[in-house]
């Protein structure tokens, strides 16, 4: 048989080859790609939270009630409420609830002992104002918030272990939302 007639195509030997080869470039990179889902997910996290805080004072402004983003620790839920008659109180309408179990696994409110966004040392994850039950952040009708404050989370493997995935979701006064990530090489807060 002649050259030029022959079928062009993999042999068996070739086929093994690069079948060994992506196998192993495979198990070289899955340990990069598993250390990175825990720093995606609390990411993820912040910036729905940040847009979280975003909707909520845009619907205060909107509506002309006062709406409430409120945190339980314990539960690891983040509750958006509708104020109808501008006033804490149980007939707010929930307007959203965020369950961090589910909707982001592995993340936590929870934080390490560092510097916190304001320089000082970090009392607590959630702060907005004096302590309250549950601890809310208050947009006003007009977008402002009642007190400022701040939100840490973390991968829930990260407490007491590693700063370098944690993250802050700050509002100012004005509704204004920033999001921090811990730098460990310098020890402290950068916007990102």
């Amino acid at each position: 048989m002649r050259a030029e007639n022959r079928l062009h195509g993999f042999t068996l030997v070739e086929l093994m080859i690069t079948v060994a080869v992506l196998g192993i470039v495979g198990l070289l990179i899955t340990p990069g790609i598993l250390a990175y889902i825990p720093q995606y997910r609390v990411d993820r996290a912040a910036r729905a939270l940040a847009a979280e805080m975003q909707l909520a004072r845009m619907r205060a402004i909107a509506r002309n009630h006062t709406h409430h983003v409120a945190f339980n620790t314990s539960a690891q839920t983040i509750t958006v409420y509708e104020d109808a008659d501008n006033d804490w109180s149980t007939t707010n309408t929930v307007v959203k609830t965020i369950d961090l179990g589910s909707d982001f696994p592995n993340v936590r409110i929870d934080y390490n002992s560092v510097t916190g966004i304001d320089g000082g040392p970090i009392a607590q994850a959630v702060r907005f104002g004096t302590s309250s039950n549950p601890v809310r952040a208050t947009f006003l009708p007009n977008g402002m918030m009642v007190d400022p404050g701040v939100v840490y989370l973390i991968p829930g493997g990260d407490k007491g272990v590693r700063n370098d995935r944690m993250r802050a979701v700050e509002v100012k006064r004005a509704g204004h939302v920033i999001l921090y990530r811990y730098n460990t090489a310098l020890g402290s807060w950068e916007e990102y």
